[in-house]
């Protein structure tokens, strides 16, 4: 039997300020989730094994300064899953509708992280008319090899709560963080959330170089972030960079000092400054 997660305190006071609503576009429900009524909009796209929740602790902060949006994408948290074979398209498309439904045709900031940032490069060239900005962080898709990391711990049926519980911890440690003291039950309680309900593999689709081909031609400004210590970078930045500055030759390139791959976790005011200084840019 699966477990119930209590979720805590600071879980609920986010999740409870945001309006929800489902869009439907072929025949797919998308949950979206929705705070402030400022313009412009900012939309944040969560990474693989994800939701909205990846981005729990820059939202506070965007929220008196624009609409923020965080959906769950196409296959993971609360929405349904696209029909397979899947690919960076069949997310983006009905999401790039979902996120239409809601903002009319107001101009957006739009952000990705990880395997979101993937999805936000297509669906960016799907809403091109309405992209103030496009920030990627940590993205994959470029078709760049993954950084050499240990193996992932996997959880089994015959673990203990404890057992699972130090698994999420560890997975985190190893992929998402460079400071292991930032992880507390918040970190503890989105990753294991997160890890339930997803139901698309994203890994084999930022492996390729989905990315790449949805930003060629491109004119709207793009912006990329890295975490120092990005696990999923690993040795390979300079190569990320070089790909990236050749596909888009106006893009802005940031390296976050000590941080890993979940920046808008460790780093959550800088990455929440960097948002409210486009949002206030002409």
């Amino acid at each position: 039997m699966t477990q119930h997660l209590i979720p805590p305190n600071d879980y609920v006071m986010v999740q409870q300020q945001a309006l929800a609503s489902t869009c439907t576009v072929d025949g797919l429900d998308i949950q979206l989730y929705q705070w402030g009524q400022s313009e412009p909009c900012v939309v944040l796209l969560h990474g693989g094994y994800g939701s909205w929740a990846h981005w729990i602790r820059v939202i506070p902060k965007l929220q008196a300064h624009a609409t923020v949006i965080a959906p769950d994408m196409p296959g993971f948290g609360q929405s349904d899953s696209p029909p397979e074979p899947h690919s960076a398209e069949s997310v983006a498309r009905p999401l790039a509708e979902a996120i239409r439904q809601q903002v009319g045709d107001r101009a957006l900031i739009l952000a990705g992280f990880s395997f979101g940032g993937a999805i936000a490069g297509h669906v960016a060239s799907l809403l091109a008319e309405q992209i103030k900005q496009l920030v990627l962080l940590g993205p994959g898709g470029t078709g760049a090899p993954r950084g050499t990391m240990p193996e992932l711990v996997r959880r089994t049926p015959e673990m203990s709560r404890d057992q699972i519980r130090q698994a999420h911890r560890r997975n985190l440690e190893i992929l998402m963080v460079k400071d292991p003291s930032c992880i507390d039950d918040l970190a503890l309680y989105i990753q294991e959330t997160n890890t339930r309900m997803h139901r698309l593999k994203s890994r084999p689709i930022s492996a390729t170089d989905t990315l790449v081909r949805a930003l060629s031609g491109v004119t709207f400004p793009v912006t990329v972030v890295f975490g120092e210590f990005d696990a999923s970078v690993g040795e390979y930045r300079s190569e990320r960079e070089a790909i990236l500055r050749r596909v888009v030759p106006q893009v802005s390139i940031e390296v976050i000092s000590g941080a890993g791959h979940w920046v808008m976790w460790e780093r959550d005011e800088w990455v929440a400054n960097q948002l409210i200084h486009l949002i206030s840019s002409p």
